[in-house]
């Protein structure tokens, strides 16, 4: 028996109905484990090669035409190889976390289609994996058991889960319409995706509500180019229109609010404490909050003493997010207009005290909603990177910082970029050129527009994304209404994250690109 003719002891319909069942553990696996997301992979590539008909197979996959060119983007990363310095990086880090674009792909064009019902399964256990999780995450909410909001998302990075719930809030009703006529079931999937929508705002992860805004503004613009009837169009249009607003004004009020600069009361006249403590005043100090100076008024003897009498975290030691606790009992007590003694220690309720260990640093933050909260932490970043240009311990800012350094960096080396493995050493050339004060410098860019053009230059960015429009052209992906929603996710989270750089974001990428690109297709 030659080697190309080998057949496994079991039917090709078992082996097939194998690979299925791996695809939707791989499926369930992308918000839950990146440890199942990884061994569902190396699982179906066993099986693969147990089933046998290699040369059949082979021969499949050679003739899918989408299949060769969404490879062929791999191929470009393997060509980005030949000019790295960090080849441990780059084959290590780099080209495995971008293995499924190659080998995924290699499986699913070289096997036998699914039907119209597996694929539909297939989507629903994603759906239902998604809502799993935020049901997990939500039980971490309510127990109040987490530091950050991040850790709401319990087993894969807030940015990746608030995607998955995005796509999962329109992909429900869409496969509960194709699956039964029964519109008990098209409502049951409203239900979940209004949950989702909640959970997705308790999760207060910014790319996720840019996503869910980008998504209902291609959906207004498509319905208005679409629907005829001119007072509807007019509403999707307006509707659209407040939502834009909104997202300015509120930001815009928030910067003026934390900009303000306001005094406390009789400062002018107070030297002292009720005690007869001397204030300390560090008036070269500009941080504010709600627009009273941090670092003046301060009785840092009597403070200590009041905040050990009241919580069992020691002042001169962290608070639960690891940042230095007295400086949070500062700005908790500036923020509202209090100086920083015993008396205005004692005036705070227990659950004030609970809010600065939590590493709370503004008492509105305990009586706004949590996305307002996550909006006006966002403009503070921007006002104090603005006064100190030092934007070290803040997400937002970081991304300015090393967007401005990448863009030195993409200009050091333009065509052909700095090689897949050397984004770490283009990174860090490009912060030394603008001579950043950023602490780590260890970073990626948090943009992946950014990142292709230092690793692949204009010439390979360029390919890239060639080589993924025509396969959106040839597999007509565009024409299914899931697809077009997710490509609206990929491409916002991509101004702000490295979506497809990490394995959960490139797995989550490489999955529905072959799901309604090769998989939809061929079953249906």
């Amino acid at each position: 028996m030659t080697y190309h003719k080998f057949k496994s002891v079991f039917p090709e319909s078992v082996h097939h109905w194998i690979f299925f069942v791996l695809l939707c553990i791989l499926a369930a696996s992308m918000p839950t484990s990146r440890y199942v997301m990884s061994l569902s992979q190396i699982l179906m590539g066993v099986n693969w090669l147990l089933e046998g008909y290699y040369r059949e197979k082979i021969i499949r996959f050679s003739k899918n035409k989408p299949a060769l060119i969404f490879t062929s983007m791999y191929a470009l990363y393997l060509i980005g190889i030949l000019w790295t310095e960090d080849l441990a990086m780059g084959f290590g880090s780099d080209l495995k976390n971008k293995i499924p674009m190659l080998t995924l792909t290699f499986i699913v064009a070289s096997s036998k289609p699914f039907n119209r019902e597996q694929l539909n399964w297939l989507l629903l256990v994603f759906s239902a994996a998604v809502l799993v999780t935020t049901f997990i995450g939500f039980s971490v909410y309510l127990s109040g058991d987490f530091v950050n909001f991040r850790h709401i998302s319990p087993y894969v990075s807030h940015v990746y889960l608030s995607m998955m719930v995005v796509i999962t809030i329109f992909l429900l009703p869409w496969i509960a319409h194709r699956m039964s006529p029964d519109k008990k079931w098209f409502f049951a999937a409203l239900l979940i995706s209004l949950w989702l929508l909640i959970f997705l705002f308790i999760l207060r992860s910014m790319t996720g509500i840019f996503c869910l805004v980008g998504v209902l503004a291609f959906l207004a613009f498509r319905f208005v180019f679409s629907n005829h009837n001119l007072i509807l169009r007019f509403i999707a249009g307006a509707g659209m229109l407040v939502i834009i607003s909104v997202m300015v004004i509120v930001p815009w009020r928030m910067y003026n609010k934390v900009s303000e600069q306001r005094e406390y009361e009789n400062s002018e006249f107070t030297q002292n404490t009720s005690r007869g403590n001397a204030y300390l005043h560090h008036t070269d100090e500009i941080l504010r909050e709600n627009g009273y100076l941090v670092y003046t008024f301060i009785a840092k003897e009597e403070l200590r003493e009041a905040w050990n009498e009241r919580s069992e975290i020691d002042y001169d030691s962290r608070d639960l997010p690891g940042n230095e606790l007295k400086v949070t009992i500062y700005r908790y007590l500036s923020s509202k207009g209090y100086k920083k003694d015993r008396e205005a220690l004692m005036r705070l309720s227990d659950e004030e005290i609970k809010s600065i260990e939590r590493g709370i640093p503004n008492y509105l933050y305990n009586e706004w909603p949590g996305i307002l909260v996550r909006v006006h932490q966002s403009v503070w970043e921007v006002y104090w990177y603005t006064k100190t240009r030092n934007p070290s311990g803040h997400t937002l800012t970081q991304r300015f910082e090393l967007w401005k350094g990448s863009w030195q960096a993409f200009r050091e080396k333009p065509i052909f970029g700095w090689g897949t493995g050397d984004i770490f050493i283009a990174v860090d050339f490009g912060l030394n050129k603008i001579d950043s004060e950023m602490e780590n410098y260890h970073m990626k860019p948090h943009n992946q527009y950014l990142l292709l053009l230092l690793m692949l230059g204009l010439a390979g960015t360029i390919t890239y994304f060639f080589l993924y429009a025509y396969f959106v052209n040839i597999t007509k992906a565009y024409t299914f209404l899931p697809f077009n929603i997710f490509l609206t996710i990929m491409l916002i989270s991509m101004l702000g994250n490295n979506p497809i750089d990490a394995q959960t974001g490139q797995t989550f990428f490489t999955f529905f690109t072959l799901f309604f690109g090769i998989m939809y297709r061929k079953g249906f």
